[in-house]
């Protein structure tokens, strides 16, 4: 009964986690490997599923699987995290003075595009880049220790070609 237990547990934290990495290749256009997790994942979740349903008079099966499925949200964001697939974009608007900020971000490697822009309290440099995901953060925090007022957007690029991209 126990490891019956722990089993639907586990299975539910596996399919789940699964299925939030799935999302993320999907979105990010990567169908093939998607499709590869989404089989292990229907497979993992229909066992466990099985388990249950053949005893729906047995609340405690049911609590654990719902259990399963919420730290399998936890723990597919965690993973997600961990492996930073694919690319942020980041954009930084920042006052003239510290316009210099592009430059350095350029000696250390990033690639930045920047522009002039107005905001409602006067001109903004606006900087443009597109890094690694592990790296965005690295980029933010030394642009908001420069400048604690910088406003920092990231984003998600699906698709991009042609540029230069910091390897490091």
């Amino acid at each position: 009964m126990y490891l019956q237990l722990l089993f639907i547990f586990m299975a539910r934290i596996i399919d789940v986690s699964l299925g939030t990495i799935r999302m993320i290749l999907i979105i990010r256009g990567d169908k093939w490997t998607a499709a590869i997790i989404g089989f292990v994942e229907i497979m993992v979740y229909t066992v466990a599923l099985g388990m249950v349903v053949g005893s729906l008079n047995d609340p405690v099966k049911l609590i654990i699987f719902c259990l399963g499925f919420s730290l399998g949200v936890v723990v597919g964001s965690l993973i997600e995290e961990r492996l930073a697939l694919g690319y942020r974009g980041v954009q930084v608007i920042v006052d003239c003075e510290h316009a210099c900020i592009a430059e350095e971000l350029r000696e250390q490697g990033f690639p930045v595009t920047t522009w002039e822009a107005h905001g409602r309290v006067g001109p903004k440099v606006v900087l443009n880049t597109v890094v690694k995901r592990q790296l965005a953060r690295k980029l933010a925090a030394y642009v908001t220790e420069r400048d604690p007022g910088a406003f920092v957007v990231f984003m998600e690029p699906k698709h991009f070609r042609g540029g230069y991209m910091k390897k490091k």
